[in-house]
């Protein structure tokens, strides 16, 4: 009886043996648990920061990015900006130098009708005068020629210079070349006529000296 009741004990303190056992594995898990749990969070809390870290970069660097592409696209609008001003101020001159070029030719051309103008100016004023000179020698020919004119012969120039000396003569001269053509005069008056004309002598005394031989031989009865 008394052994039974002793196992019965036994058992009870075994019971509570593993009941405390199981209590403190309880505790244990519930412990391990927690610091899972704590450690799962602080690692969470880590990796979002870390996440939190790397967005803020990455936020960064996009800001940095775009503020370069704004900074590059400035840039690339002032060159382009300063590229078409030159043109245009290259297109100015250009134009300006057409325009001086265009305008020093219609100068030249200008320059080249005016003298163009002047020597046709020139030659038309040769030409009048040409033109003056010309009706000028008609109307004298015409004034010397005389109204009872009737005759159209074909003479050579020493003759038609002949006919201009008679016609230009007075009215003795024409008689005494009428007689030297004639023959009406001697050689010996002739060659005083010659004389006093300046044909073969020059100088008051040699003049004077020859007719004075012609004369003498007049008288003497030469020819």
């Amino acid at each position: 009886m008394a052994t039974t009741k002793k196992t019965a004990g036994t058992k009870v303190k075994d019971a509570e043996k593993k009941i405390n056992a199981a209590a403190k594995k309880t505790v244990a898990a519930a412990a391990t648990k927690k610091a899972a749990t704590t450690a799962v969070k602080k690692t969470t809390a880590t990796a979002a920061k870390k996440t939190a870290a790397k967005a803020v970069k990455k936020t960064a660097a996009a800001a940095a990015v775009k503020k370069t592409a704004s900074t590059a696209k400035k840039v690339t609008t002032a060159r382009k900006t300063a590229a078409a001003t030159k043109t245009a101020a290259a297109a100015k001159t250009a134009t300006a130098a057409k325009k001086t070029t265009a305008a020093k030719k219609t100068a030249t051309a200008a320059k080249k009708t005016t003298a163009a103008k002047k020597t046709a100016s020139t030659a038309k004023k040769t030409t009048a005068a040409k033109k003056t000179a010309t009706t000028a020698k008609k109307t004298t020919a015409a004034k010397k020629t005389p109204a009872t004119a009737n005759s159209s012969m074909k003479v050579t120039t020493t003759e038609k210079k002949l006919v201009e000396s008679y016609r230009d003569a007075s009215a003795e001269l024409k008689k005494v070349a009428m007689k030297v053509l004639k023959g009406e005069y001697s050689d010996t008056a002739i060659k005083i006529l010659d004389t006093v004309g300046g044909g073969t002598l020059s100088g008051a005394d040699a003049i004077g000296g020859k007719l004075g031989d012609y004369l003498g031989g007049l008288f003497g009865g030469k020819k």
